[in-house]
């Protein structure tokens, strides 16, 4: 028997094919559908699920076209941004979108980064501090003040509930913190699991934080779920499936997280696919549980904290209509 496949059919599969190469090796594609801008405050695995999207032509699919026109910029200017409009779109901290809040901004909580309220951070100290005592009076590196940003104010909790006064030394990113310590221009530093893997080159202890459930989250503006809903579910489908690719094809999210974090270390970079798989939601539902934390963090700086309630920072609205319309479903039943 002999099959004759028609010039159409050959073209349409051809299309296809190259279609799904794109989505799992981001090949170049000329960019249909509607322009977002998005952000990071960290340059963390945590932080890479929209960068990730977005290189593998996953927010394409749905009709998103999206840019990131800085990355890593801390969390105080994610907040920052959404009021100057630079973007619309932010994977930050639950802190300052509280801040936010207080300062009369708009920014909301649409979905959490992973189940954990701050997966993976650590205090990491030079080899000859064994103890986080050892640390009183001694250079802590940190991202922003402690007064202004989630990490920072993780890393100086911990240690005063250890007993510590030290002195915090700001130094914008991650790779600034991993760099002075192997610099030793600081003794200590708050790095996340990612720098744990390269940290253990040079010998350094590493303690974990304490946990305070105000987790690192993906946001937007009440005013962009009110003025375009649709891309909104369009960006959060294409969020979504993304963590879907993380748990599912290592072997495309490897080489674009090792971009993203601009690590050489391949072996770091692939614990950190294992680490991670388990711990991105395949709903991820906001859930803001260290509410009290946060109003004790901020009550001395903004009195209106006192009243703040988990509703006037995030909208549950847009995941909780993605979830009922089947889409998640389909998508692990491999539909």
């Amino acid at each position: 028997m002999t099959f004759q496949l028609s010039r159409r059919s050959f073209i349409v599969g051809a299309v296809n094919a190259v279609e799904l190469a794109v989505v799992a090796h981001a090949a170049p594609l000329g960019a249909t559908g509607a322009k977002v801008r998005m952000t990071t405050g960290l340059r963390a695995t945590s932080h890479s699920i929209a960068w990730i999207g977005t290189e593998a032509g996953v927010f394409r699919k749905h009709g998103v076209d999206a840019s990131f026109p800085r990355l890593e910029v801390g969390g105080p200017e994610t907040s920052a941004g959404f009021r100057r409009g630079d973007w619309e779109f932010a994977q930050t901290g639950t802190l300052p979108v509280a801040e936010s809040k207080l300062q009369g901004g708009d920014a909301v909580i649409l979905l959490r980064n992973t189940t954990l309220d701050q997966v993976g951070l650590f205090i990491m100290t030079r080899p000859e501090f064994t103890s986080l005592g050892e640390l009183a009076g001694r250079r802590i590196g940190v991202l922003v003040p402690p007064h202004s940003g989630q990490s920072s104010m993780i890393a100086q909790v911990t240690l005063e509930k250890a007993g510590v006064s030290a002195v915090y030394v700001s130094l914008g990113t991650y790779r600034n913190i991993y760099e002075a310590l192997a610099a030793a221009e600081v003794d200590a530093g708050i790095l996340p699991i990612d720098f744990r893997f390269l940290g253990q080159r040079h010998g350094w202890n590493s303690f974990e934080t304490v946990s305070f459930n105000v987790p690192s989250i993906f946001a937007t503006t009440r005013r962009m779920i009110a003025s375009d809903r649709d891309l909104v579910l369009r960006v959060v489908r294409g969020f979504v499936e993304t963590i879907h690719l993380f748990k599912t094809c290592p072997d495309v999210v490897a080489p674009l997280l090792q971009r993203y974090l601009k690590f050489d270390d391949r072996r770091a970079v692939d614990a950190l696919c294992r680490f991670y798989a388990p711990l991105f939601p395949t709903v991820p539902r906001p859930d803001v549980s260290g509410m009290q934390v946060l109003r004790e963090a901020l009550v001395s700086r903004y009195p209106a904290a006192r009243q703040l309630q988990e509703p006037d920072i995030v909208d549950s609205s847009i995941i909780d209509e993605v979830e009922q319309s089947g889409f998640i479903r389909q998508l692990y039943a491999g539909g």
